[in-house]
């Protein structure tokens, strides 16, 4: 477990990921719960929104069509190459951020109107959770939301590798720092490998 601590904090083993095509955490298609809240929200083209963890970015391209000033994310390289090529082709405009997500407070503070999480604090180091939160708190604006599907939940899962576990506990406490919880609730849109272990998480800063 030490060692699997050790890696996820290292940009190269995510980055070797993407070259070997190792990553099964992409669905290959825009998230299907992000296609649906988008619909719900108005004035889109004023609202800032952060994908952390971005990967290859069907997400990000997707929320810019739809007229939102979208800001990807990823330390990986070869995930954001790829990404650039396709809001080129896309005819988008996704601003790329090549930098850990740790270090982006320094450079977008009180910045963002929604952060959208899926796949990436189920992916870093379980011991910088306490900082993600915190960290979420101070890219958001007074207004922001953390709108998030989180996994995987549940009492019987054991992960030493990533995805690692996460807690309905912790969800509702850990957070309470700083966020309001005004969902969560069972993600009814998972795919079909993910149906049982998925929980959508609404938080609003307080």
């Amino acid at each position: 477990m030490a060692n699997k601590l050790k890696d996820v904090d290292d940009l190269l083993f995510w980055d070797n990921r993407y070259k070997t095509n190792e990553f099964s955490w992409d669905l290959g298609k825009p998230t299907p719960y992000f296609v649906d809240w988008s619909t719900s929200i108005k004035n889109k083209s004023s609202k800032n929104i952060l994908i952390p963890g971005c990967g290859l970015g069907h997400d990000a391209i997707f929320l810019s069509k739809c007229g939102f000033n979208v800001y990807a994310c990823d330390f990986s390289d070869t995930a954001l190459k790829v990404l650039s090529m396709k809001n080129k082709e896309s005819n988008t405009n996704v601003k790329l951020i090549s930098m850990d997500f740790f270090n982006l407070s320094g450079n977008y503070s009180k910045f963002f109107d929604f952060i959208l999480e899926y796949t990436f604090y189920c992916a870093i180091n379980p011991n910088k959770r306490s900082l993600y939160i915190k960290s979420c708190n101070n890219l958001l604006n007074k207004d922001g939301r953390l709108i998030g599907i989180m996994l995987p939940v549940g009492n019987d899962i054991v992960s030493s590798n990533p995805p690692f576990k996460v807690t309905l506990n912790e969800l509702k406490i850990n957070f309470s720092v700083f966020f309001k919880l005004l969902k969560l609730v069972p993600n009814s849109l998972s795919v079909e490998k993910r149906k049982g272990i998925e929980y959508i998480v609404q938080y609003q800063k307080k």
